[in-house]
């Protein structure tokens, strides 16, 4: 069992016309749809509202197989955010996020639930809704209560513009990576927070918080994977026809959780190199599915195998 604790909003997914087009959408959001999709045992956590669009995602949920036991239902209004795409079709984001059903998340909200989130296998987190406030309190809070007893997927899939403190929020990040056991850093990520630096001249620090895995994604490279244990190794992606990059991350942390959770390895005290691999390589084919497809649209299981 994997919840995903995080925002859920729209994409207007704009054409060269600047016609905007609503996809259901949010990066824990669409990973809680992709890892339904793949028949994992998956629960989603947020503000979703009563509005036509909350209804639309709640739908949408249904529909991929995600539990709704963890639903704070709501009349504020759904979080949108305006895609514009390039050539490429890599994606670019502007939101309209303020007093949404999302980013006003109380922990008053979330205490009813903290004890069936202990019981979970992992607990994936990050995207806006650790960058605004109030929710980010409020769902660093859960982190901090699980103890180190779920093991915690943490993705940052920082938006700058959420970001009003970047000191502040860098101090948070260093915060939730000592409690969490997977990192999944993209390039932009790891600029913001490292600077220039080469992650692998810097690898052994954040080692030193605790966290067991890094999942490096450098785009058409593929993913560069460290290991507590000093192994590294690089899985590298087959080539596709890209329609957009709306959610390809997003599909991959799915995959990456399913994968381990699918042979029990969230159980497991040591993960080693193998199960990595298997996982990383699952997770690759997931996201490759993902952008070849418009909007964020993971695949079911029967579609990638």
């Amino acid at each position: 069992m994997v919840i995903f604790c995080g925002e859920s909003l729209i994409d207007l997914v704009g054409n060269t016309k600047k016609i905007y087009t609503p996809h259901v959408g949010g990066s824990i959001l669409n990973s809680a749809i992709a890892f339904g999709r793949l028949t994992g045992d998956s629960f989603y956590m947020g503000g979703v509202s009563t509005d036509e669009y909350g209804e639309l995602i709640s739908k949408n949920l249904s529909d991929s197989s995600v539990k709704s036991d963890f639903f704070i239902r709501t009349d504020r209004p759904t979080t949108l955010a305006y895609v514009d795409l390039d050539s490429e079709g890599v994606a670019k984001y502007r939101f309209e996020d303020e007093a949404s059903a999302g980013r006003l998340i109380s922990i008053d909200e979330l205490k009813p639930f903290l004890e069936d989130i202990k019981k979970m296998d992992a607990l994936l987190v990050g995207g806006i809704s650790l960058q605004s406030e109030p929710c980010g309190t409020s769902l660093e809070w859960v982190t901090e209560c699980l103890k180190k007893e779920t093991n915690i997927y943490y993705d940052p899939n920082i938006r700058p513009s959420f970001i009003k403190d970047r000191e502040l929020y860098i101090e948070r990040y260093q915060r939730i990576i000592s409690r969490s056991t997977f990192l999944k850093l993209s390039e932009e990520d790891s600029e913001y927070i490292y600077g220039k630096k080469n992650l692998d001249s810097i690898v052994d620090e954040i080692f030193l918080s605790g966290i067991k895995i890094i999942l490096h994604t450098i785009g058409k490279k593929g993913v560069k994977v460290y290991m507590d244990s000093g192994e590294t190794f690089t899985a590298s992606v087959q080539p596709t026809k890209v329609i957009d990059t709306i959610g390809a991350g997003d599909s991959f942390n799915a995959g990456f959780l399913y994968y381990l959770d699918s042979k029990n390895h969230l159980q497991d005290k040591n993960l080693d190199k193998g199960a990595i691999q298997d996982a990383v390589k699952f997770a690759n084919k997931v996201a490759r599915y993902t952008v070849s497809q418009k909007g964020a649209n993971p695949p079911r299981l029967d579609q990638i195998n």
